[in-house]
């Protein structure tokens, strides 16, 4: 027996971001800070495999 009567409510999808989590999604400066870090780690990756 199915006990559920609504299958469309709020539970069932993602969250929805807060103003400030689409804030610093969208900062062009953070986003360039965070792809040199992310950079970094790959690249610290490939040569630790390297030697």
């Amino acid at each position: 027996m199915n006990t559920m009567k609504n299958g469309y409510v709020q539970e069932h999808y993602a969250p929805m971001p807060t103003k400030a989590t689409l804030f610093w999604r969208n900062f062009a400066p953070w986003q360039l800070i965070r792809f040199i870090i992310l950079n970094l780690r790959i690249l610290r990756i490939v040569v630790k495999g390297h030697s």
